[in-house]
């Protein structure tokens, strides 16, 4: 039987491989903040014609995974601490009001979904897995807490703050840190669903937060300015 994190294998198109490799190598530091992107180079690279690089690059821009310079073309994103604190406070406000709806409002059959998927998160952390397998996990986690809620909003909210590249950055900066809770994730979900909208919001908080110190750490302490 596949895991959750197997399922839902899609056949994608040129541009959503293109997407998903530069992504990657975006992410990790592959193609390093403030690289010049040229699409004719990205296509031989990939093996693709530029087309698809073309669809892929405005979807990079969508996300915030790059930028455009006058002059200058496609870069990737410099990620400024006072960025990156802009996101965590979007995320916050998202994710904070996704937890009190939650708390009152998930169905039997979204509980028991949530904390599957919850429990299979926090065994992975602890295998020695791959950064990128655990980010994609955790994106599905928190989007599906979101797709629970039934507003379209709160889902495409996570999606504007670039919360692939904000995850893969947070869960990159607190596996470097030793204590790590075992069942972080399960006692995440157990307490929001615990029937307190006020005990929701607080446990969600403290989870962002517990990946955002870590990661403004990081940055800080980094020489990307």
């Amino acid at each position: 039987m596949q895991s959750v994190a197997q399922q839902g294998a899609v056949f994608q198109t040129a541009a959503e491989k293109a997407y998903e490799i530069i992504s990657k190598k975006i992410m990790k530091g592959e193609y390093e903040p403030g690289m010049r992107l040229v699409r004719r180079q990205l296509a031989q690279e990939l093996g693709v014609s530029p087309i698809p690089i073309l669809e892929a690059m405005k979807r990079l821009e969508q996300d915030g995974l790059i930028e455009y310079k006058a002059h200058w073309g496609s870069i990737v994103t410099i990620p400024t601490v006072e960025r990156v604190m802009d996101m965590f406070a979007f995320r916050e406000a998202i994710e904070c009001q996704v937890a009190r709806i939650l708390a009152t409002k998930a169905t039997d059959e979204q509980k028991k979904a949530l904390r599957t998927l919850a429990e299979e998160l926090d065994v992975l952390r602890f295998e020695g897995t791959e950064t990128e397998k655990i980010t994609q996990l955790h994106i599905r986690f928190h989007v599906m807490m979101a797709e629970c809620t039934g507003f379209p909003s709160l889902i495409t909210g996570l999606q504007k703050i670039n919360f692939t590249w904000l995850l893969f950055n947070a869960v990159q900066s607190r596996r470097a840190r030793p204590a790590i809770q075992r069942y972080w994730h399960v006692t995440l979900i157990d307490n929001i669903l615990d029937q307190d909208p006020d005990k929701a919001e607080k446990v969600m908080r403290d989870h962002i937060y517990d990946s955002y110190y870590p990661f403004i750490e990081d940055l800080k302490n980094s020489s990307v300015k």
